[in-house]
Parts: C-alpha cells; structure tokens; sequence
C-alpha cells in the first residue's frame, strides 16, 4: 500500500481495484499505565492501545470500545 493509500484508507489489488479498508473495531483494547503502584487498577489506567490498528486512545476515547 503507497502513502496516499495509508491516509486515504484504501488498497490497491492485483488487478488494479481498489479496494475500502473498513475501519478498526478496536475490540483488542489493552490499558497502560504511568507506574507500576497502579498496574492492574483500570480506573487508574491513563492510556489505552489497540493491538490491531496501533492507535492509543486516552481513558475517554477509549470508554465506547470498552463497553463501560
């Protein structure tokens, strides 16, 4: 995939089509935190990043995909 592709959000086959990349679910949502006092407490967590696309969403953003 060419640059414009990656920001476009489309793909390229074999026989030239292209193709829609359908949006990240972010179902794979894991938390971060600043110190190791606060792993394991999820109210405490300050950012989280999504395994599939590479995002990291702040506790806000990240609220819709977590279902709280």
């Amino acid at each position: 995939m060419n640059l414009l592709g990656k920001l476009f959000g489309k793909e390229r086959t074999a026989g030239g089509r292209e193709v829609e990349i359908p949006p990240c679910p972010h179902t794979a949502m894991v938390p971060r935190w600043d110190s190791a006092e606060d792993m394991g407490k999820l109210d405490r967590a300050t950012s989280y990043f999504c395994t599939a696309c590479e995002t990291t969403f702040s506790p806000e953003e990240a609220k819709p995909y977590l279902g709280v």
